[in-house]
């Protein structure tokens, strides 16, 4: 099932035996290596997560776990406590191609629940705070992840460019169709 990070958020943790509430998503730990999402922060100081691993179910409204013995904290796991480290966000990074051409930051992106791993970027250009020039850049592109900044081929706005070329060339047909009607 596919997911975006915005409608991921906040959604409860729950115990599957007892339905008891144990925790809300506060954030996801993504490695930035491979965009494999490896953890759920439970808290928003960032100390007690759920492996990805523990995760038994997600339903549309709730993340299911065994037991609340799935939490840990956050420097339990030595794997993820060193991605953690890393301090490699998604979320509001500024995105560039290879060339250098900024395409905006990431609004919210999505992945897969089945493998946890990250699928699309949903870029845009922000204009006092508004987004605009929106783009969906799918995670096959991502040349690299870093702290600041996430590059992308430059075939993304390749791509782009051909589009609107082919635009401009076609035929206003619905003023031709105007024209027609109104004779």
């Amino acid at each position: 099932m596919q997911k975006s990070y915005r409608e991921f958020l906040g959604l409860p943790i729950r115990d599957r035996f007892n339905k008891r509430l144990i925790g809300k998503v506060s954030d996801l730990v993504i490695n930035p290596v491979n965009g494999e999402i490896v953890a759920l922060f439970t808290r928003r100081d960032r100390q007690v997560l759920l492996p990805t691993v523990d995760i038994e179910r997600i339903a549309s409204d709730t993340v299911w776990v065994e037991s609340l013995e799935a939490l840990a904290m956050s420097n339990d796991i030595v794997r993820i406590d060193e991605i953690i480290r890393l301090n490699t966000p998604i979320f509001s990074n500024k995105v560039f191609t290879v060339s250098r051409q900024y395409l905006g930051e990431v609004i919210d992106f999505r992945f897969e629940t089945n493998g946890w791993v990250l699928t699309k970027l949903d870029v845009a250009k922000k204009i006092l705070g508004i987004p605009t020039e929106k783009k969906l850049i799918n995670s096959s592109q991502i040349v690299r992840i870093k702290p600041n900044e996430i590059t992308v081929r430059d075939a993304v706005v390749k791509v782009k460019a051909r589009a609107e070329k082919r635009r401009a060339k076609m035929p206003d047909l619905a003023g031709a169709a105007f024209k027609i009607n109104s004779k």
